[in-house]
C-alpha cells in the first residue's frame, strides 16, 4: 500500500475480530514506531506489547472494549536521557516523539490491513500498577491494534481554508 493511500485509509479502530496479530506483522509495526523521527536522535520511547490473557488487565484501566482487541501497545516515554540533556523541554519533545512513533505504527497496522485507535483516556498509575512499568517509564497513551470488525466510513474533514494560515513567502500559494 502506498503511503498515501494509507493515510487516506487510516481510521480510529474500535472494534476487532477475532484474529490473532501475527509475530510478523507485530514487528513491522514495533519497527515503524521505531523508525519515527525523534528529537536529536534519542529515541525517548518504550514499548509495552499486551497480549494473550494479560488483556484482561485493561478492564479498570480504560475502556473495557481496548481489552477486546487481540493486542495493545502501551506507548511510553523514557525520558532519562533526553531530561539530562534539555531538563523540563524534554517533557513536550519526548510526547512529540512518541506521537509521531504511535502515527508511523497506525499507518504500518493499515498497510497489512489491521487498525487501531489512539486512547488518551486511561488511569495512568493503574496501568503502570497493572504492567510493572517502572517510573522513569511514563504512559503517554494506548494502541489497540487489530483487524478491523467492518470497513469504517471516512469521517468529514475541515477543509484546509480552516485550519491553514499562511505567513510570508509566495502568493500563489
Amino acid at each position: 500500500m502506498e503511503i498515501r493511500e494509507a493515510i487516506a485509509e487510516r481510521r480510529s479502530t474500535r472494534a476487532f475480530t477475532e484474529r490473532e496479530v501475527t509475530r510478523e506483522e507485530l514487528y513491522e509495526i514495533l519497527r515503524a514506531g521505531i523508525m519515527a523521527p525523534s528529537a536529536c536522535n534519542m529515541q525517548s520511547w518504550h514499548f509495552y506489547v499486551v497480549a494473550g490473557e494479560e488483556r484482561g488487565k485493561l478492564r479498570g484501566v480504560c475502556a473495557d472494549w481496548v481489552a477486546e482487541a487481540p493486542l495493545t501497545i502501551i506507548v511510553c516515554t523514557d525520558r532519562s536521557a533526553i531530561e539530562a540533556r534539555f531538563g523540563e523541554r524534554a517533557k513536550k519533545f519526548a510526547v512529540q516523539d512518541t506521537a509521531l512513533a504511535m502515527e508511523n505504527m497506525l499507518l504500518a497496522a493499515t498497510g497489512l490491513g489491521l487498525g487501531g485507535c489512539v486512547i488518551g483516556a486511561y488511569d495512568q498509575d493503574a496501568c503502570a500498577v497493572s504492567f510493572g512499568i517502572p517510573e522513569h517509564h511514563h504512559v503517554v497513551a494506548l494502541l489497540p491494534i487489530g483487524e478491523p470488525r467492518e470497513k469504517i466510513p471516512p469521517r468529514e474533514r475541515k477543509p484546509l481554508e480552516d485550519v491553514v494560515t499562511f505567513v510570508g513567502g509566495q502568493k500563489n500559494f
